[in-house]
């Protein structure tokens, strides 16, 4: 897999080389670029041909949480051209309204339901969306995850990392079928 790193600006990230009609934004949450989940996640849309564009960047502090995930996706994007789907982690979720607006398919990894900005966008979007949550993640409500997404992957005893080992393959496999059916 060819992976080239890119400057977006406002931050920097990596591109994964496939198939430029199907490009998929991975957005990071506020640390460690999203990581291990984003790497999973990416991993099964470049498995399957997609190029992804990911965003590396952790959230300091210094612009708004909502700033700071809609300038990051924006970037993205604009680097992008073209893109088919965004998949967003935790804190970037508040960029829902951005999938929305452009009527883009999401995938949000910890969605933070109980934001305004999250819920909204969510409400308001009209492409597919997929959210993945666990039962031991205070940020995550199972019950409005169900009416705002048209798929909901929730994991017993996930907390809102998502990075135990029993759950890698079903996150896998629910990003991987999501991805075929929105290509």
């Amino acid at each position: 897999m060819e992976i080239a790193p890119v400057d977006f600006g406002v931050c920097r990230g990596y591109e994964y080389a496939g198939d430029p009609s199907r490009t998929a934004v991975v957005l990071p949450g506020a640390m460690l670029g999203g990581m291990p989940i984003n790497g999973f996640a990416i991993g099964a849309l470049a498995d399957r041909g997609w190029r992804v564009v990911q965003v590396w960047d952790e959230y300091d502090g210094a612009l708004g949480r909502l700033e700071w995930a809609v300038s990051r996706v924006e970037a993205a994007l604009a680097h992008a051209g073209t893109a088919r789907l965004i998949t967003g982690k935790s804190a970037t979720s508040l960029a829902t309204g951005v999938a929305a607006d452009r009527s883009l398919p999401g995938i949000w990894l910890t969605p933070l339901i109980g934001v305004s900005e999250c819920a909204e966008g969510l409400r308001r979007r009209t492409a597919p969306a997929l959210l993945v949550g666990g039962t031991a993640d205070g940020s995550w409500d199972g019950a409005a995850a169900r009416e705002l997404g048209d798929e909901v992957l929730e994991l017993e005893g996930a907390d809102h990392g998502l990075a135990r080992i029993e759950h890698l393959q079903a996150i896998v496999d629910a990003v991987g079928s999501f991805a075929d059916a929105v290509a």
